[in-house]
Protein backbone atom coordinates (compact mmCIF):
# COMPACT_ATOMS: atom_id res chain seq x y z
CA UNK A 1 0.00 0.00 0.00
CA UNK A 2 2.93 2.33 0.41
CA UNK A 3 4.23 1.66 -2.80
CA UNK A 4 1.16 2.74 -4.35
CA UNK A 5 0.70 5.91 -2.18
CA UNK A 6 4.76 6.92 -3.12
CA UNK A 7 3.69 5.82 -7.11
CA UNK A 8 0.70 7.72 -6.80
CA UNK A 9 3.01 10.66 -5.22
CA UNK A 10 5.67 10.16 -7.96
CA UNK A 11 2.35 10.79 -10.76
CA UNK A 12 1.63 13.82 -9.27
CA UNK A 13 4.77 15.42 -8.84
CA UNK A 14 5.30 14.75 -12.42
CA UNK A 15 2.12 16.49 -13.47
CA UNK A 16 2.89 19.74 -11.65
CA UNK A 17 6.75 19.99 -13.21
CA UNK A 18 4.86 18.82 -16.50
CA UNK A 19 3.06 21.64 -16.14
CA UNK A 20 5.00 24.33 -15.16
CA UNK A 21 7.64 23.33 -17.74
CA UNK A 22 4.92 23.53 -20.65
CA UNK A 23 3.83 27.25 -19.13
CA UNK A 24 7.63 28.29 -19.52
CA UNK A 25 7.97 27.46 -23.04
CA UNK A 26 8.32 30.19 -25.32
CA UNK A 27 5.05 31.09 -27.92
CA UNK A 28 5.60 29.45 -30.90
CA UNK A 29 6.79 31.63 -34.19
CA UNK A 30 5.00 31.72 -37.32
CA UNK A 31 8.35 33.01 -39.11
CA UNK A 32 10.29 30.81 -40.08
CA UNK A 33 13.84 31.35 -41.64
CA UNK A 34 15.31 28.84 -44.50
CA UNK A 35 18.66 28.59 -44.44
CA UNK A 36 21.09 27.88 -47.08
CA UNK A 37 25.01 26.99 -46.12
CA UNK A 38 27.17 24.91 -48.51
CA UNK A 39 24.19 23.65 -50.57
CA UNK A 40 22.53 22.41 -47.72
CA UNK A 41 18.91 23.76 -46.38
CA UNK A 42 17.70 24.10 -42.88
CA UNK A 43 14.88 25.62 -41.36
CA UNK A 44 14.56 27.41 -38.26
CA UNK A 45 12.93 29.93 -35.85
CA UNK A 46 15.88 31.84 -35.49
CA UNK A 47 17.31 34.31 -38.59
CA UNK A 48 20.87 33.60 -40.32
CA UNK A 49 23.55 35.72 -42.58
CA UNK A 50 21.68 35.23 -45.59
CA UNK A 51 18.11 33.46 -44.53
CA UNK A 52 14.70 33.88 -46.61
CA UNK A 53 11.97 34.54 -44.32
CA UNK A 54 9.03 32.56 -44.60
CA UNK A 55 5.63 32.69 -43.05
CA UNK A 56 3.99 29.76 -41.69
CA UNK A 57 0.59 29.01 -40.57
CA UNK A 58 -0.35 25.78 -38.56
CA UNK A 59 -2.97 23.68 -38.57
CA UNK A 60 -6.20 24.35 -36.47
CA UNK A 61 -7.10 20.67 -34.98
CA UNK A 62 -7.78 17.43 -36.80
CA UNK A 63 -11.35 17.17 -37.10
CA UNK A 64 -11.12 15.21 -40.28
CA UNK A 65 -9.90 11.99 -38.23
CA UNK A 66 -12.38 11.35 -35.78
CA UNK A 67 -15.46 13.43 -37.02
CA UNK A 68 -15.74 15.40 -33.77
CA UNK A 69 -14.44 18.62 -33.50
CA UNK A 70 -10.78 18.22 -31.60
CA UNK A 71 -8.45 21.75 -30.91
CA UNK A 72 -6.08 22.12 -28.14
CA UNK A 73 -6.16 25.27 -25.55
CA UNK A 74 -3.92 27.54 -28.04
CA UNK A 75 -5.87 27.05 -30.67
CA UNK A 76 -9.15 27.98 -29.25
CA UNK A 77 -7.68 30.89 -27.70
CA UNK A 78 -6.09 32.18 -30.95
CA UNK A 79 -9.97 31.82 -32.21
CA UNK A 80 -11.08 33.87 -29.11
CA UNK A 81 -8.55 36.45 -29.75
CA UNK A 82 -10.09 36.55 -33.96
CA UNK A 83 -13.37 37.22 -32.42
CA UNK A 84 -12.13 39.91 -30.31
CA UNK A 85 -10.40 41.44 -33.16
CA UNK A 86 -13.10 41.44 -35.41
CA UNK A 87 -15.71 42.56 -32.55
CA UNK A 88 -13.07 45.42 -32.24
CA UNK A 89 -12.40 46.15 -35.46
CA UNK A 90 -14.94 48.74 -35.97
CA UNK A 91 -13.77 51.08 -32.85
CA UNK A 92 -9.71 49.97 -33.27
CA UNK A 93 -9.44 50.02 -36.64
CA UNK A 94 -6.99 47.03 -36.62
CA UNK A 95 -6.65 44.14 -38.71
CA UNK A 96 -6.81 40.52 -37.47
CA UNK A 97 -3.22 40.25 -37.69
CA UNK A 98 -2.63 43.98 -36.68
CA UNK A 99 -4.54 42.67 -33.30
CA UNK A 100 -2.11 39.72 -32.96
CA UNK A 101 1.11 41.86 -33.24
CA UNK A 102 -0.69 43.79 -30.45
CA UNK A 103 -1.43 41.06 -28.23
CA UNK A 104 1.70 39.52 -28.93
CA UNK A 105 3.55 42.35 -27.51
CA UNK A 106 1.21 43.29 -25.11
CA UNK A 107 2.90 42.41 -22.31
CA UNK A 108 6.31 43.71 -23.10
CA UNK A 109 8.09 47.15 -21.67
CA UNK A 110 7.77 50.11 -23.21
CA UNK A 111 10.89 50.75 -24.40
CA UNK A 112 10.72 47.40 -26.12
CA UNK A 113 7.10 47.93 -27.54
CA UNK A 114 8.48 51.58 -29.24
CA UNK A 115 11.86 49.37 -30.29
CA UNK A 116 9.83 46.79 -32.09
CA UNK A 117 7.64 49.19 -33.88
CA UNK A 118 10.91 51.25 -35.52
CA UNK A 119 11.96 47.72 -36.16
CA UNK A 120 9.20 46.78 -38.39
CA UNK A 121 9.14 49.26 -41.18
CA UNK A 122 13.46 48.73 -41.14
CA UNK A 123 13.27 44.89 -41.70
CA UNK A 124 10.46 45.51 -44.63
CA UNK A 125 12.44 48.18 -46.06
CA UNK A 126 16.14 45.91 -45.96
CA UNK A 127 14.07 42.59 -47.21
CA UNK A 128 13.35 44.98 -50.13
CA UNK A 129 17.06 46.04 -50.58
CA UNK A 130 17.98 42.86 -49.94
CA UNK A 131 16.01 41.54 -53.15
CA UNK A 132 16.86 44.22 -55.43
CA UNK A 133 20.83 44.40 -53.89
CA UNK A 134 22.83 43.64 -56.64
CA UNK A 135 26.19 40.89 -55.51
CA UNK A 136 28.70 43.56 -54.43
CA UNK A 137 26.11 45.03 -51.71
CA UNK A 138 24.42 42.12 -51.12
CA UNK A 139 26.44 40.83 -48.35
CA UNK A 140 25.99 44.06 -46.51
CA UNK A 141 22.50 44.35 -46.73
CA UNK A 142 22.43 40.69 -45.57
CA UNK A 143 24.76 41.41 -42.78
CA UNK A 144 22.51 44.23 -41.64
CA UNK A 145 19.31 42.47 -41.70
CA UNK A 146 20.46 39.99 -39.61
CA UNK A 147 21.23 42.25 -37.39
CA UNK A 148 17.76 43.32 -36.92
CA UNK A 149 16.28 40.15 -37.14
CA UNK A 150 18.45 39.12 -34.16
CA UNK A 151 17.47 41.88 -32.06
CA UNK A 152 13.75 41.79 -33.24
CA UNK A 153 13.89 37.76 -31.70
CA UNK A 154 15.48 39.06 -28.84
CA UNK A 155 12.70 41.61 -28.05
CA UNK A 156 9.86 38.86 -28.61
CA UNK A 157 8.70 41.66 -30.96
Amino acid sequence: MAGLKQALVGLVLAGWVGAAAAQSLPTPSRTMYKCTVNKVTAYSDKPCLGAERLTVTPTRGVNKLSGTERIGKDVRAEQHRELWADAFQPITGMTREEYEVYHRRFKLSTAAKQECRQLDPSLLQLEAMEKAADKGSKATVQRDLFVLRQRFTELRC
